[in-house]
């Protein structure tokens, strides 16, 4: 009965309702989440250090955000037949100009995620494969969300400033 779905070399043929560049898709999916917690988690540590305890606490929680993230595409990947990858990742700096320019950074860095996700969801529709569409439907979902966040935390620092002073209840409220 279960001949069928082995190949020769007696491992289970690729699943016919997904393509192996889709599959590179999400391994690379994967690599960028994991990266992006790996981003986030080394601002962590730097507001930590740098006393910004409130905003330490938030980014760590992005952190751990992006790995959720990640596992979207492995739970994708594994629900086709598909073994995820375990991805090298690059270091990250340890230091940063300071507040603003991290909630800068991470605008920046949430705008080319949008840009990779736009990207797979553009091969998706190209493919045919409503199904990973529809992952992808979800990762910009959480795009909007992850957008809406960094907009305002610039939005107050350009109502409030940047001096000690408003940064320290910016922390606070990053905090909370």
């Amino acid at each position: 009965m279960f001949d069928s779905v082995r190949s020769s070399s007696g491992s289970r043929d690729r699943n016919p309702l997904f393509s192996t560049s889709c599959e590179s898709y999400l391994q690379k999916r994967i690599q960028q989440e994991e990266q992006s917690s790996r981003k986030y988690h080394s601002m962590s540590m730097w507001l930590n250090n740098e006393g910004y305890s409130g905003a330490a606490s938030l980014w760590a929680k992005y952190a751990s955000e992006e790995m959720g993230h990640a596992d979207w595409s492995r739970n994708y990947l594994l629900s086709m037949g598909v073994t995820p990858q375990t991805p090298l990742l690059n270091a990250e700096p340890n230091t940063y100009a300071g507040l603003p320019a991290i909630v800068e950074l991470s605008y920046d860095h949430e705008l080319e995620i949008t840009k990779q996700i736009k990207e797979i969801g553009q091969h998706a529709m190209k493919e045919g494969d409503h199904m990973l569409y529809t992952l992808v439907g979800q990762y910009l979902k959480e795009q909007v969300e992850e957008h809406d966040k960094m907009q305002t935390w610039i939005d107050k620092l350009k109502t409030f400033g940047t001096d000690k002073i408003a940064l320290r209840w910016l922390d606070e409220e990053m905090g909370k």
